[in-house]
């Protein structure tokens, strides 16, 4: 053999015999954990992730292993594969940006018209960690009115939602198989899956609270205007009790970390969920998935409270509840047409993103805002 140091001819042996150089190599290799996996280089210069999903006993008795694998081009990617691989196929439960990432890569498009969808993708930033079974028509409309760009973009936010939508149908990531992108509503078309609560429902509401589980939720949301999941994200540490506002928002530039001045109509009810700590409307102190907000609270409250809340369409031939978590920010914008304020101090109670370049450029009192929401 030839030492691998003093490049002499020895005897072959582990050890040079003139120079005593170990002459096997031990590579150290990287083991990973019980049920993570593993990833095998193949001879083909690939790298094949594998995964076991259980056992099963043969004719003679005997246990074999049961895997799903996959074969990818870099090693970071099959090891970044595994827990798709891990994840039940009955059981898919992807993020809007973990689809999006899984289908963009598969479109095939012109580089101008890839641009374009890359562009339009980042509108929906509010909507990339929501998981696809959680995202409503209303989230995805909102991210479309909130763009502030033209039709067209919007045209195109719609199209990536569409697409991302029909990848992941046969891929059993969506559930119903239903795509949301025809329902959404491009500027100056129509938005007829709006509904906003009546004075009347709104009074029964408000005689509820106290009484009917989940009423003072749903009349706290009617005048403070969040957008669903964020005012299910507001903390005891959102109140300010010396200002009498709730700070909270973050789906748009516009709408982030945005201070609401209350209204006297709910200042009792917001004092008491704040002194109590934790989220101001929880499940039990965990913080409510609007899903399980929707079905567990929202909808139950309203049948005990006496709300019609009837299956209509909306469009398309899509038949849902006429209200839905949603309608309370609709029902607030509703409130404040009715009320004389500055445009700048409604767009900045609401978080509305076509007034963003008023907010930077004029000045917002908290007193201004409080007249608007006194009123209300």
């Amino acid at each position: 053999m030839i030492c691998r140091r003093c490049k002499k001819t020895a005897p072959d042996g582990p050890f040079c015999a003139l120079c005593g150089c170990k002459q096997e190599v031990v590579r150290s290799t990287h083991k990973r954990g019980n049920g993570q996996g593993c990833v095998r280089k193949l001879d083909n210069g690939k790298y094949k992730a594998i995964v076991t999903v259980g056992w099963f006993v043969d004719d003679d008795g005997k246990m074999h292993r049961k895997t799903r694998s996959k074969v990818f081009d870099k090693r970071k990617d099959a090891v970044d594969g595994i827990p798709d691989l891990k994840r039940p196929k009955n059981d898919v439960v992807y993020t809007f940006k973990e689809l999006y990432d899984k289908w963009l890569p598969t479109h095939q498009a012109g580089g101008s018209t890839i641009g374009c969808y890359k562009a339009a993708a980042k509108y929906l930033k509010p909507v990339y960690t929501m998981k696809m079974g959680d995202i409503s028509v209303d989230d995805l409309q909102e991210c479309l009115d909130d763009c502030g760009k033209g039709k067209r973009t919007q045209e195109n936010i719609r199209a990536v939602v569409g697409l991302v939508y029909k990848f992941g149908i046969p891929r059993k990531a969506i559930p119903d198989n239903l795509n949301l992108a025809p329902f959404l509503s491009v500027t100056g078309e129509s938005a007829a899956h709006r509904f906003s609560f009546t004075d009347v429902e709104i009074e029964k509401i408000k005689k509820a609270c106290g009484k009917v589980p989940h009423a003072e939720d749903i009349y706290c949301m009617i005048y403070t205007g969040f957008r669903p999941s964020e005012f299910l994200a507001l903390t005891a540490d959102s109140y300010d009790k010396k200002a009498q506002t709730l700070t909270g928002g973050g789906k748009t530039q516009a709408g982030t970390d945005r201070a609401v001045t209350l209204s006297p109509k709910i200042k009792a009810l917001v004092e008491r969920s704040a002194a109590a700590g934790g989220y101001l409307f929880s499940d039990n102190g965990k913080q409510w998935t609007l899903k399980d907000f929707t079905e567990k609270a929202f909808y139950p409250a309203l049948d005990a409270i006496g709300i019609e809340n009837p299956i209509v369409e909306v469009g398309h031939g899509v038949k849902r509840h006429k209200y839905t978590p949603h309608s309370c920010r609709h029902t607030f914008a509703t409130l404040m047409k009715r009320v004389d304020g500055a445009d700048k101090d409604k767009l900045e109670l609401i978080g509305h993103a076509s007034g963003e370049m008023l907010r930077y450029y004029q000045d917002v009192a908290l007193d201004d805002l409080r007249r608007i929401t006194d009123k209300i």
